[in-house]
């Protein structure tokens, strides 16, 4: 045997474990790296199911926020509407006020003349009575629309009373969701 085929004996064992080594560390390699794969696409479907979830959700607020949008707007115009009615009905309230208050003064006015008429011992009160019969008529009508017209301009106070309290409530809502 010749040097080199003793020494090229010696280093085939060698070898041959450092392929074996090699092979099974390719083997271990292969397993990770299908592992990893597995893993990757687990994590891909992860992402494809949370990107539809985030589009769902965001699709969601965007229609909350439309909604919340377009209540506002609707309480708004309520609002608008209702404080123009009040606004109204409390300028019915003040011209009544005045009516009345004329009425009263007429009504005084002829309280008077009728004690001025019983005392002079007038014989024709006929006609006197009429007219306070009529004025105590239009007194009592006047105060049945004064008190209709203060029922309402107090019902517009009580619904404006609402819609700020509901407005006030939907930019807290507002609020918290940003």
């Amino acid at each position: 045997m010749l040097p080199e085929e003793a020494t090229a004996d010696r280093e085939l064992p060698s070898l041959q474990l450092t392929d074996n080594v090699l092979r099974e560390e390719n083997a271990m390699l292969r397993k990770v790296i299908k592992s990893m794969q597995g893993s990757l696409e687990s994590q891909a479907c992860t992402v494809r199911r949370l990107e539809r979830q985030l589009k769902a959700s965001l699709a969601k607020q965007e229609r909350e926020v439309r909604e919340l949008q377009s209540f506002a707007q609707r309480t708004e115009w309520s609002l608008q509407l209702m404080t123009q009615r009040a606004l109204q009905a409390e300028s019915n309230v003040e011209k009544l006020k005045q009516e009345v208050s004329i009425l009263q003064q007429e009504l005084e006015s002829s309280k008077v003349e009728n004690e001025n008429l019983r005392a002079s011992q007038m014989t024709n009160l006929g006609p006197v009575k009429h007219n306070i019969d009529f004025v105590v008529q239009s007194l009592h009508k006047i105060i049945l629309g004064a008190t209709w017209s203060i029922g309402q301009l107090a019902s517009g106070v009580e619904s404006l009373h609402f819609l700020a309290d509901v407005l006030q409530s939907t930019g807290k809502i507002s609020e918290d969701e940003a």
